[in-house]
């Protein structure tokens, strides 16, 4: 094919203009199926049936655009065309020294973090948060590394664990050297830190010292920022951790900005390059293990626009914030309503964390009425909050709905019983869950022979399964520990309480949970 300008979306754009004959896949060919408005599913509600066909002619009309590594169009995994333009326009964009483009979202780019990771400084551990996201708990697993888990502090009116301080893994690493995890060979040897920055309900902090910190210990720092994709694009938010000294950074683009959802971003910093080529130069095939050799062209234009578009215009990040002050101003007024916001740290202003205890009801049940009142979908429901997601997207009649919804809640609600009744969630689920015991290696649980047990009959058994609530995804057992009365009691309560409870032997289908655990 004849050399087009640089860049995902005019090459393809270039392909599409030349009416190609396509002898090769994807099956579709890029044609339509059937004309617009042809071919309708019938009968049934006639709003739903329409959207169907909607749904089906937008189906229809992004085939041409969805085309596979034909020449002049690049390859992913060995990108010399517009894909290495693209990435490296990116790299420009964020300060970086490479930049991958992921169509498999944040998942992708912590799984071949961490798989570098280990083939770069070999077995051993790495200090690893407890709200880690359940991608975190695959990498571990894939890569055979081990994590040595902190705790860090807890406050459950920002949605559990805040981000990890200095102090927290300093902690950790002497408690596992007084109790001889730490030594230096196997898996006591120390090979990096991993840390999750922004957390899922918008708690933020200047992760510079943590930085220093590994720096002393030789090992990289691996930050999840997943929810942070405009953090490094944007002044007026929260400080990347791409400044600060992470060597390897992690975005899900799709969550914040107008990219397509598995859209992401992993990063190599300046700073991993000078401290580790190694780990620099391992991350491609690191990738290579855990994304598709098929990748889709729509994502990764939709990529490639979006961070254009961010890079040159801060309106997004404008109307975001305006938004949010908006909402945040509007619920605070309302009675058994308000808006946590915490003193002493930092805060993603994309998130809400809307606080409904005082309407003598639970997350789940504000969040059901949410729909029923105008179709609001908040992103998670947590015991007693619900959190919300704004964005560049939100216009002035989404805001005004939203308000609107929580104004009748409370109005609805004025005649309720306070706190205490039986609208709240147990306040068990308030608390710091209860902390597993370890009793063998992560990834020696997951491989072995395991058997499924009624929750009741899992208590003293070791666990094959990831257990957790989802939001945020962050586990409440992982393989390896051993289940407690605490922990079982704690999960069952999560499920009347209406929290989505996920691992290997539930999926929220209303089956009974049951959980994997080592045959004995």
């Amino acid at each position: 094919m004849d050399k087009v300008a640089d860049g995902i979306i005019q090459s393809i754009a270039y392909y599409i203009g030349q009416d190609p004959v396509r002898m090769h896949m994807p099956g579709h060919k890029g044609r339509l199926r059937r004309k617009q408005g042809e071919g309708r599913p019938q009968g049934g509600d006639e709003a739903a049936s329409h959207m169907s066909g909607l749904v089906l002619d937008a189906l229809d009309a992004v085939k041409p655009l969805d085309v596979t590594e034909v020449p002049g169009l690049d390859n992913l995994h060995y990108p010399s065309g517009p894909i290495k333009a693209v990435q490296d326009a990116m790299a420009d964009t964020f300060g970086t020294a490479a930049t991958y483009c992921l169509i498999n979202g944040a998942t992708a780019g912590i799984l071949a973090s961490l798989i570098a990771v280990r083939m770069t400084m070999g077995p051993g551990m790495v200090v690893v948060p407890r709200n880690a996201h359940r991608s975190i708990i695959s990498g571990l697993i894939l890569s055979g590394l081990e994590p040595l888990f902190v705790y860090p502090e807890y406050d459950s009116r920002f949605g559990g664990y805040l981000p990890l301080k200095v102090s927290d893994v300093q902690a950790q690493l002497e408690k596992a050297a007084s109790e001889g995890r730490r030594d230096m060979a196997g898996e006591g040897r120390l090979c990096g830190v991993v840390v999750v920055n922004p957390t899922f309900t918008g708690v933020c902090r200047d992760i510079t010292e943590i930085c220093e910190y590994a720096d002393g210990l030789g090992v990289p720092v691996i930050v999840d920022e997943a929810h942070g994709t405009l953090f490094a694009l944007s002044e007026r938010l929260p400080r990347s951790a791409i400044e600060a000294g992470a060597a390897l950074v992690v975005h899900g683009v799709h969550k914040t900005t107008e990219a397509l959802t598995q859209t992401g971003l992993l990063h190599v910093t300046p700073k991993c390059v000078a401290s580790f080529p190694a780990l620099a130069v391992n991350v491609a095939e690191a990738l290579r293990l855990v994304q598709s050799t098929s990748p889709s062209y729509i994502l990764l234009a939709s990529l490639e626009r979006a961070i254009r578009s961010h890079k040159h215009d801060e309106t997004w990040v404008e109307s975001m914030i305006q938004s949010a002050h908006l909402i945040k101003g509007a619920l605070s007024g309302f009675r058994g309503i308000s808006v946590r916001v915490p003193q002493g740290a930092g805060w993603d202003p994309v998130k809400i964390l809307v606080d409904v205890s005082g309407l003598g009801l639970s997350g789940p049940r504000v969040q059901e009425l949410l729909w029923d009142e105008a179709r609001v979908v908040p992103e998670m429901a947590g015991p007693d909050h619900v959190l919300l997601m704004v964005t560049g997207a939100d216009t002035s009649d989404s805001v005004e709905k939203l308000v609107k919804a929580f104004r009748r809640i409370s109005d609805g609600c004025l005649g309720l019983e306070r706190p205490g009744s039986a609208g709240l969630c147990s306040e068990l689920l308030t608390r710091e869950p209860p902390r597993a015991e370890r009793a063998m290696p992560l990834s020696r649980a997951f491989y072995s022979g395991s058997k499924d047990y009624s929750l009741e009959e899992s208590v003293g058994r070791v666990s094959c399964d990831t257990v957790m609530i989802y939001p945020p995804g962050s586990p409440v057992v992982v393989p390896g520990e051993k289940i407690t009365a605490e922990i079982a009691g704690y999960l069952r309560a999560a499920v009347e309480c209406g929290l989505q409870v996920l691992g290997r032997g539930y999926a929220c289908g209303g089956e009974e949970l049951r959980v994997f655990c080592l045959e004995q």
